[in-house]
């Protein structure tokens, strides 16, 4: 059963939150943007599964727009990578780049030249620091992920034992500030005071590395009994590691972020694993849409950042989300994100 806490914290009822995508077809005043942009989506790494199908929402406001939009994916999941890629864009007369950022400050230079020299700078999914860009496309509230996190292996380990993190790269910002949200919820919240993480290891969002330190943390750690992977890759890699080895399937669970194409066999096969995860599709959609408002005037700027308290109109997704404070800057928040148990997971197909 998934958590009670995690339902409550990270959805506002599966159905609605699953006719996020249904809409995205067809419904968008083009008239109030401007014409002919030019728009580029970097990824963290262009073959994660992820980052496709949130390309598959931006392609569907990119042909509403009548937009030239390229995705443009690194083949290796560095700054140093993408910094090459924001330079090309910027060269090649993009208007816009949406950039979900491997290091939240190695990034930053490329970005504000970008900015200066008049490329509208988007993040999503993952930041940078509020230096480098005018708006962040948050998935879903950072402090809402790491409370379902922590509840959902509350749930999973009786509410006592030692759990571990297994996480992208020591960089990635959105990584981060989960984590940090999970350990001040560790600390603060004495509903967790039996609870213990005893380590946090990185499988780069590479499935082979994952594996190894999924090996590695549990052979180190034996009395591990959950592991958090809030990454589509991670936790893919741990759950099917934990599936395989009659040592651990069924004694040590597996929660975290992850695509339920990708997850159902392990949701369902009887390993105790849980996955959440937000509409990914409308992620890429409002991205997009989020650029395209800035160009248009639709969000206003003030000193090159969205004025927080303004509204993104998001295409088809309607008007209702306003800018926030968030963790690094102004930010502006998809939605709750969807849980996939084993009653429900056949229902989605991303």
């Amino acid at each position: 059963m998934i958590a009670r806490k995690l339902t409550r914290t990270l959805v506002a009822g599966a159905a609605a939150a699953a006719m996020l995508v249904l809409p995205l077809a067809g419904a968008s005043n083009a008239q109030s943007y401007e014409p002919n942009m030019k728009i580029a989506m970097i990824p963290k790494l262009g073959n994660i599964g992820y980052f496709k199908v949130a390309w598959t929402g931006a392609q569907k406001a990119c042909k509403e727009l009548k937009y030239e939009c390229k995705y443009l994916g690194p083949n290796e999941i560095t700054a140093a990578a993408q910094v090459k890629l924001i330079n090309s864009a910027v060269q090649q007369g993009y208007d816009a780049v949406l950039v979900a950022a491997n290091d939240k400050d190695a990034l930053v230079p490329a970005l504000k030249n970008a900015m200066k020299r008049g490329v509208v700078v988007v993040t999503w999914d993952s930041d940078v620091s509020s230096a480098g860009r005018q708006l962040f496309v948050n998935q879903a509230s950072s402090q809402g992920i790491a409370e379902g996190l922590l509840a959902s292996t509350y749930e999973l380990m009786g509410g006592k034992g030692d759990f571990a993190i297994l996480s992208t790269t020591p960089d990635a910002s959105n990584q981060n500030v989960w984590i940090d949200f999970m350990k001040q919820g560790l600390a603060s919240n004495p509903k967790y005071k039996d609870m213990k993480l005893v380590t946090t290891v990185y499988g780069d969002d590479l499935p082979d590395k994952s594996t190894t330190e999924t090996q590695g943390l549990l052979q180190k750690n034996p009395t591990v009994k959950v592991i958090v992977a809030p990454t589509s890759v991670g936790i893919v890699a741990a759950a099917k590691f934990v599936s395989s080895r009659p040592e651990y399937k069924g004694k040590v669970k597996v929660t975290g972020l992850g695509l339920p194409n990708d997850m159902r066999t392990y949701v369902t096969d009887g390993s105790g694993a849980q996955a959440a995860l937000w509409d990914v599709p409308a992620l890429g959609y409002l991205s997009v849409y989020a650029a395209a408002d800035i160009k248009a005037g639709l969000v206003p700027l003030k000193n090159n950042k969205a004025v927080v308290g303004s509204t993104v109109p998001g295409g088809a997704l309607g008007d209702k989300r306003k800018v926030i404070k968030g963790a690094l800057g102004p930010e502006v928040v998809l939605g709750p994100a969807l849980v996939f148990t084993e009653k429900n997971i056949s229902q989605y197909k991303f």
